[in-house]
């Protein structure tokens, strides 16, 4: 008998998916039975491979793929392992090795608890027993995610480390709580945000000052170390890290969630879901800053103001948007008469052909007329001295008022708490034969049709109310921004994002030349959109020449 027959290499692994297994499947308890079988078998152990912590579900473990490449180097003649599962729980790839790999090179597998050993002909167990060890891993997955949604939609904070600015609660670990060393820091940022510097500037104004990076300052501070973490460069504030911490919701007082999962329990690679698939619960914990501010930053992050030929700062970046495409309009800014520019539809400007240039239409507006068009319709919304019932009422117009759809609701709902009674009533009769069958299923099915009916009508409703609420908020905090300020003389970047969402450009029609040339502006504002003309006269529409 050769040597290398003898020669055994002692497969051990721990990971999660053992579930209520994993006491009894520890590195140590694997270990002694293993060593104890070798010596009462006179077995050579060439080596220990452990892999703790790896699931089983993947086989790009670096233990076992060490020894995948010891018995390739003809090193080893046995595999020997707990039982069946600690090779692996992914079916597909357990087949591969036992049936293929293992015999190619003449390895003999033996897996303790399953009485299974291939050097004493073939098992027809193995093949079952590694279905239900796969179904196994499959089941504890699902379990783990159950668990893990559940505790996003409750809005509880599951991270291993709080996000910069905050602790976790010491009554309760999903809670967060504010740090306020680095609290002053994190408003710091936003509030230079909201000032207009760039994230660049305010990384390198940070590591200036000497203010240490998250990981260095959660490090001295919380003693927790990253494996991102570097000592040498205790301010090296990075670009990246400014616009990541800028875009946390977290600093508003939500939890948002589910923002990366795996293809399946099998692949283990992270993968990053589209926005509309995260779970956000809003308000779960004091937040650094105000909704407010947050939002502003956010639409400032989102525009790229660039440089132009005459330096000329443009306050309108990102706010004008072409009515035909839907797309940004460009400026264009001139060093001759006119030092203001102009702005052109952004598609038909930089478009690459000839036919996508006639997708749209230029949309030419002079940076004058839109500043003073846009001068002149907020000093109208300042001076009308808004009135939050008003802008809420025509903003609701076409709808039930709340008054009557809240009676209506009140009705619908007090006739659907009787039926429930009644078709209690008519069950409890057709169990005591006090009415027909036939008579049952008449009333029954018709008292069914008519409170899934009620109960869309109810549904309706509720929809309208919370409507009226989310506009009545709304209103709120539009008029509210708008008393921040009094009669204007001139435009600024701060006030246009206070008070405009967006501003749609029209294609201009008539003749400049012959004076007749007219262009319509359509005003978004923030929170409310559109404000209805009645509110403001002559508010849907702005012409300039």
């Amino acid at each position: 008998m050769k040597q290398r027959d003898i020669t055994a290499a002692l497969y051990l692994r721990l990971s999660r998916d053992d579930g209520g297994d994993a006491e009894s499947n520890s590195i140590g308890n694997q270990r002694d039975i293993l060593h104890r079988y070798a010596s009462e078998n006179g077995l050579l152990i060439h080596d220990e491979y452990v892999d703790d912590g790896w699931s089983g579900t993947s086989f790009e473990r670096p233990s076992f793929k060490r020894m995948v490449s010891d018995i390739e180097d003809g090193k080893v003649g046995i595999v020997l392992c707990k039982d069946l599962s600690r090779l692996g729980r992914n079916n597909a790839l357990v087949a591969f090795y036992t049936e293929l790999f293992f015999p190619d090179h003449d390895v003999r597998l033996i897996a303790l608890n399953d009485s299974i050993d291939t050097g004493h002909g073939e098992n027809e167990i193995m093949a079952f027993k590694s279905v239900i060890n796969e179904y196994y891993a499959r089941d504890i997955s699902k379990k783990i995610r159950s668990v893990r949604r559940n505790q996003a939609l409750k809005g509880e904070f599951s991270g291993s480390h709080a996000p910069y600015g905050y602790i976790k609660s010491p009554e309760d670990k999903h809670k967060l709580i504010i740090d306020e060393e680095a609290a002053i820091v994190v408003r710091r940022m936003f509030q230079m945000a909201a000032d207009s510097l760039g994230v660049h500037q305010i990384a390198q104004a940070l590591a200036e000052e000497k203010v240490l990076v998250p990981t260095m300052y959660k490090y001295l501070q919380l003693g927790y170390k990253s494996n991102r973490f570097d000592e040498n460069y205790p301010y090296d504030w990075r670009a990246t890290t400014v616009k990541r911490l800028l875009e946390s919701r977290v600093y508003v007082g939500d939890i948002v969630s589910h923002k990366c999962g795996n293809k399946s329990f099998k692949n283990q690679k992270l993968i990053t879901l589209p926005e509309s698939e995260w779970i956000v619960v809003e308000d779960m914990h004091e937040p650094i800053v105000t909704r407010d501010v947050f939002e502003k930053v956010q639409r400032l992050i989102k525009t790229k103001k660039r440089a132009n030929a005459a330096h000329i700062d443009n306050i309108f970046a990102g706010i004008l948007k072409c009515a035909d495409c839907g797309g940004g309009m460009n400026f264009h800014s001139h060093k001759s008469a006119n030092p203001c520019g102009r702005f052109l539809c952004n598609r038909y400007r930089h478009s690459s052909s000839t036919d996508l240039r006639k997708s749209c239409t230029s949309h030419y507006v002079p940076y004058a007329n839109i500043y003073t068009a846009t001068l002149l319709r907020l000093n109208q919304i300042i001076a009308a001295n808004l009135n939050e019932e008003d802008v809420v009422r025509q903003l609701m117009a076409g709808c039930d008022s709340s008054k009557a759809a809240k009676k209506m609701l009140a009705k619908l709902k007090h006739r659907n708490g009787e039926l429930d009674h009644i078709i209690r009533k008519i069950v409890e009769q057709n169990a005591l034969g006090e009415i027909t069958v036939a008579t049952f299923s008449k009333l029954y099915s018709g008292y069914i049709n008519e409170q899934e009916t009620l109960s869309e009508k109810i549904a309706a409703l509720e929809a309208e109310l919370s409507a009226e609420n989310r506009d009545r908020e709304n209103a709120r905090l539009f008029i509210a921004a708008v008393r921040k300020y009094s009669p204007i003389e001139e435009l600024s970047r701060e006030l246009l994002l206070d008070l405009i969402d967006h501003i749609v450009v029209h294609e201009a029609t008539g003749d400049r030349r012959a004076g007749t040339r007219e262009q319509a502006l359509e005003f978004h504002y923030r929170f409310i959109g559109k404000l209805p003309e009645c509110v403001v006269p002559n508010e849907h529409m702005t012409s300039v020449p």
